[in-house]
């Protein structure tokens, strides 16, 4: 069990993929639409935008610019 994990573990080189960005946006999309309608505008609300916002950015700026 545990040569699995570490033949697994050694394949990674510590590069993030960027669908991880993609899924993380949605995620925080999804969870900043719930907020907002449980509790109205608020701290969390403003707080979970901002977070989506720079995740989209980190997305399309690993997209187009891509790792150098």
């Amino acid at each position: 069990m545990s040569n699995e994990i570490n033949k697994y573990l050694m394949t990674l080189d510590g590069e993030i993929p960027t669908s991880y960005f993609l899924i993380i946006s949605i995620g925080l999309t999804i969870l900043s639409y719930l907020v907002y309608k449980k509790n109205g505008k608020s701290l969390e609300v403003y707080f979970l935008s901002v977070l989506t916002i720079i995740f989209y950015l980190s997305y399309f700026i690993v997209i187009f610019v891509g790792p150098r």
